[in-house]
């Protein structure tokens, strides 16, 4: 609270507008960060999945096809 009255002494309430709009922004900031590397794990698990069922539809296909490649 302290800082409140501080800021505001200083530059007012657009001082304490600024002040405010600025811990917003740091903690949205953070819950997207979050949000982004939660978003990216679940992404390379998926790639990693879909990688190997590639694999094993490339295996198969081969096998039944007589391949040797």
């Amino acid at each position: 609270m302290d800082v409140i009255q501080y800021i505001g002494s200083i530059g007012g309430i657009a001082g304490v507008l600024a002040f405010c709009m600025f811990l917003v922004y740091r903690q949205d900031r953070k819950y997207t960060e979050e949000r982004l590397t939660k978003l990216l794990e679940e992404d390379q698990t998926t790639r990693a999945d879909n990688t190997k069922v590639l694999s094993e539809l490339i295996t198969w296909l081969r096998a039944r096809n007589g391949s040797s490649r």
